[in-house]
């Protein structure tokens, strides 16, 4: 592969300042600059290392415009580099057909274009709309509906009365729809709670690799249009998780939480029952919130229990001076002592 600076200008609709022939043999990112290679940069630290490297193009944003490299600029520098990406290397296109060794009901109503390999099962009455590719042993259970062009990878497992939208990407060995967790506490054993509700995936939703989220109890547990969700996620029954919002791997959610849109929760963040995090918010790695907790929007969380940042700052601060102030209580507790002795004051045991 051989593109020219103009050429790859040309796809992401950008400006070309220094020489725009400049041939281009391979796309890099920021922690691997190559010779011959174009990558991107966001900010002036970044620049400044990359003008350092042998990088031979960089997609830089429109503040920046000097440099000893041929630059390109445009107004978003990692979604342009994200478009060159796609371009190269294109998703690969399966063919449509139903495989021989496909288990699909006579009542399944599959649309137009649609792939379903071998070892997949289809239910009885499930809705598969146009361009659906389902890949080898997934398993979806009867009343299943999956909307056009999703993408259903190898060992998903989708249970009944699930509601996937169009676009939908489910990554291999994720869950979708199995029991919520919910029991009876007697003095004899934990009875089964039936969970009788569904699950709703919203149009372009993409669910990670060996992620689970349960049906409702009753009612529906939904992921709201455009959300994505990391590998190793668990959502619990009833939650309801708003447009656009953004769920690192290993997150846990507990039943009947309802997250905003637009909210981003880093890695490993554990989540109560009923809590409520409001639009834009931002969760950081490892932060925790118990049960019933109500989290405005558009600030920043982090920590165990989780607090708004500026908060938590101070306490970090605290808890990183406290040898020195158990090293300044014992000099002023030995200073005390000595003024006492002095002063002929009996010291209390």
């Amino acid at each position: 592969m051989k593109k020219t600076v103009e050429e790859f200008s040309k796809l992401v609709g950008g400006t070309v300042i220094g020489d725009a022939t400049t041939l281009i043999e391979g796309i890099t990112n920021f922690e691997n600059p190559l010779a011959g290679h174009i990558s991107f940069v966001q900010d002036e630290k970044g620049f400044k290392t990359l003008e350092a490297s042998v990088i031979s193009c960089m997609i830089v944003p429109k503040a920046i415009s000097q440099s000893s490299k041929v630059l390109i600029q445009v107004e978003h520098p990692k979604r342009a580099w994200a478009q060159i990406l796609r371009e190269l290397f294109p998703a690969k296109k399966f063919a449509a057909g139903i495989s021989s060794q496909a288990s699909v009901a006579k009542t399944a109503k599959i649309g137009q274009n649609v792939t379903i390999e071998a070892f997949v099962t289809v239910g009885e009455n499930c809705v598969i709309a146009d361009g659906v590719v389902i890949r080898s042993g997934a398993f979806i259970e009867e009343n299943v509906r999956i909307g056009v062009n999703s993408f259903i990878h190898p060992n998903v497992t989708i249970y009944r009365d699930s509601e996937l939208g169009a676009n939908v990407v489910i990554h291999a060995g994720t869950v979708i729809g199995a029991d919520g967790f919910g029991y009876v506490a007697t003095q004899a054993a934990h009875e089964k709670l039936p969970q009788i509700g569904n699950v709703v995936i919203e149009d372009d939703v993409e669910i990670g690799a060996c992620s689970t989220i349960d049906r409702a109890a009753i009612g529906s547990t939904r992921i709201g249009k455009g959300t994505k969700v990391d590998n190793l996620v668990q959502i619990a029954h009833n939650v309801v998780i708003g447009p656009h919002t953004v769920i690192s791997a290993q997150t846990g959610i507990s039943g009947s939480c309802k997250i905003g849109s637009h909210v981003t929760m880093g890695g490993s963040v554990g989540v109560g029952d009923h809590v409520e995090i409001g639009d834009w918010a931002m969760v950081g790695a490892g932060a925790g919130f118990p049960s019933n907790k109500k989290v405005p929007g558009k600030q920043i969380y982090f920590g165990q229990p989780a607090r708004p940042y500026a908060e938590m700052r101070k306490q970090f601060g605290a808890q990183l001076r406290a040898a020195e102030t158990l090293d300044d209580v014992r000099a002023l507790k030995k200073k005390v002592a000595e003024l006492e002795k002095k002063l002929g004051i009996p010291s209390e045991k």
